[in-house]
Parts: structure tokens; C-alpha cells; sequence
């Protein structure tokens, strides 16, 4: 069976309350980014690879 490799960029948007830009800032570099990646019983799939580990926590903050 022939085998079709896929990817894809994911881009989040989070919104907080903070009293300040300087609290906000406190409170985003407190948040990371958690992610798996999950499939029905019956598809047969492999993970070929990743680049979750070079996920920065940097996050671009706007008023």
C-alpha cells in the first residue's frame, strides 16, 4: 500500500487577563504548549518525526 507523508504549522492565539503588560508578561512565560497527536483504532499510522522540542516559549504579545 503506498504510504503519503502530510504536515502541518499550528498557530494559537491565547488571551489572558492581567492587570498590566508587565503581569501579563509573568503570566505567558508560565504557559507552554502541550501537544499530542492522536488517530482512530483503525488507521495505521507512524509518527516519523517531530519538532516539538523546538517549541520556544516565546510568545508575541500585543495591547
Amino acid at each position: 500500500m503506498p504510504e503519503f507523508t502530510g504536515s502541518m504549522s499550528v498557530t494559537i492565539e491565547v488571551t489572558i487577563k492581567a492587570k498590566n503588560r508587565k503581569e501579563a508578561e509573568s503570566f505567558f512565560d508560565d504557559i507552554y504548549l502541550d501537544v499530542s497527536i492522536g488517530t482512530n483504532e483503525n488507521s495505521e499510522v507512524k509518527i516519523l518525526s517531530d519538532n516539538t522540542d523546538l517549541i520556544e516559549n516565546n510568545w508575541e504579545i500585543e495591547d
